[in-house]
């Protein structure tokens, strides 16, 4: 269990390739509770049913379509930290800075899972 805090930390995977999804499941599991998922579509219902601290969005590219199911995630649940896993990022350089401004990090695949673990541990440290 996570040492930082009372209670876990409730997280989102959000993949398309469900096995890497797993995998990520797998890393996390034993310091937070995690969920997982394929797709950005009706999240809603997942996030307030399993009180989702941090969302964890694989993105392996982004067009201005996906770019706003995110910034609705972002608006409709302002709590919530998002970390977006990428392996490239589109070359709309204002997707991009849309992008890094409505998420709280990002990380590369393929990572190390203990940065993961730090960057998910970190967006929860008092300022």
């Amino acid at each position: 269990m996570n040492n930082n805090y009372q209670k876990k930390l409730n997280i989102l995977v959000i993949d398309p390739d469900e096995d890497f999804a797993r995998d990520v499941k797998l890393f996390l599991e034993d310091a937070y509770s995690v969920e997982i998922r394929s797709t950005l579509d009706q999240l809603d219902y997942t996030i307030i049913l399993n009180q989702i601290d941090v969302i964890i969005i694989a993105i392996d590219s982004i067009d201005e379509l996906y770019f706003q199911l995110i910034e609705q995630i972002r608006t409709n649940h302002v709590k919530i930290k998002i970390i977006v896993m990428y392996t490239y990022i589109a070359t709309d350089k204002e997707i991009e800075h849309k992008l890094v401004k409505c998420t709280d990090d990002m990380i590369t695949k393929p990572f190390d899972v203990i940065l993961l673990k730090d960057k998910v541990d970190s967006l929860f440290i008092p300022a």
